[in-house]
């Protein structure tokens, strides 16, 4: 057997030793594989009254719940993505947030693709997650890294594992996408995938609705959740199931989360709230009368006290906070679509999405 390589240590004073890793020959008069890497420097702390200048310490009560910039409610309207060259147009809030890199949550990142008719574009992050619904438009998508293409047309949604590499998107017509990752996460823990967690998975815009009463769904990918939801006209507040954690042997991509709602006209639903933030896209709301109400809390009546109110535009996208309560409204003479894209699945794996609905009994006016 052969002897086991040497490391052999130089002692400096005492607040920052420097450890030499020399060449040590072994028995048979030959480098050791284990020693191969030459002098190599490495900082060893051994003095026990000696800390980095990093370490810090905090009293727990004023410290456990920091003071941080909230996650705005905004819009990112449809107009970005109607007009102009072919681009990508990011809904970057890194600046509300505090962050050094483009963020529109702190876990995920939506954009819009625009590319013009016989125009491509290329796509890139590091990110374990990407999905892609077409707006409008129709083409196709390349990722060479993942030997696919993918052709598309309005309505269509398709996720990608994670890729080193860029995913080409080429526009047979003027083509929009609504493009969300979880590239802010890995930004953050400062990490990159090396694993592919699932595979590229499309879902037909025909499948999807045909499937918007589907019961048990799981989530879109292990960071990301999403459902398509019919709000019809003359509704308020469609509800929404909370989606239970995957079995350890679910590929985790398998179904869209998709749950239709009660066409019953004038029907009205309970607020909500969960700590995943919402990323929604509305697919589809008349010019009018199409809204989302919102706030961090609750009335003595049960609905939202104070609220925010975002306006739907077709093809337009807005943030719901984490937390935060809120109801959907059409008041319109047609059906409304929305699709959401949260961060739902990393929650739900935590357990720790904790969505709630309002106790509320009596149905407000609302103007």
């Amino acid at each position: 057997m052969t002897p086991p390589a040497v490391i052999k240590e130089t002692v400096l004073p005492a607040d920052k030793t420097v450890v030499k890793k020399q060449k040590i020959a072994n028995g048979h008069g030959k480098a050791s594989a284990a020693a191969a890497d030459s002098q190599a420097a490495v900082t060893v702390l051994n003095d026990e009254n000696v800390n980095t200048p990093d370490a810090r310490i905090y009293e727990y009560v004023s410290a456990c719940n920091p003071d941080m910039p909230p996650i705005p409610a905004l819009a990112h309207p449809p107009e970005l993505h109607a007009s102009g060259p072919t681009r990508v147009i990011a809904f970057d809030l890194s600046a509300h947030m505090g962050v050094d890199y483009e963020a529109t949550s702190p876990n995920l990142l939506a954009a819009y693709v625009r590319v013009l008719r016989g125009e491509s574009i290329e796509t890139q992050a590091c990110a374990t997650s990407q999905a892609f619904y077409v707006i409008r438009g129709q083409g196709k998508s390349t990722s060479t890294e993942h030997s696919l293409q993918v052709t598309y047309k309005e309505g269509d949604l398709f996720v990608m594992p994670h890729a080193a590499g860029p995913i080409l998107h080429e526009a047979e017509e003027d083509l929009a996408l609504y493009w969300v990752t979880d590239a802010p996460l890995l930004k953050y823990l400062g990490v990159a995938p090396n694993v592919k967690t699932f595979e590229p998975t499309v879902f037909r815009k025909d499948v999807l609705v045909a499937h918007v009463t589907e019961k048990n769904t799981k989530t879109l990918t292990p960071t990301l959740w999403s459902l398509l939801n019919l709000l019809p006209r003359h509704t308020h507040q469609p509800p929404h199931r909370y989606c239970p954690p995957l079995p350890p042997s679910h590929p985790a991509t398998s179904c869209l989360c998709g749950l239709r709602l009660i066409d019953r006209p004038a029907h009205r639903f309970l607020p909500r709230r969960h700590n995943s933030v919402a990323l929604d896209l509305a697919v589809r709301a008349a010019p009018h009368g199409v809204y989302t109400l919102m706030g961090p809390e609750l009335g003595e009546d049960g609905w939202v006290k104070d609220p925010i109110r975002l306006d739907w535009a077709t093809g337009g996208s807005f943030v719901t906070p984490p937390g935060w309560w809120h109801s959907h409204h059409n008041d319109s003479e047609e059906d409304a679509w929305v699709l959401p894209m949260q961060d739902a699945g990393l929650y739900t794996h935590m357990r720790s999405l904790d969505i709630r609905f309002s106790k509320a009994n009596k149905w407000p006016r609302i103007e």
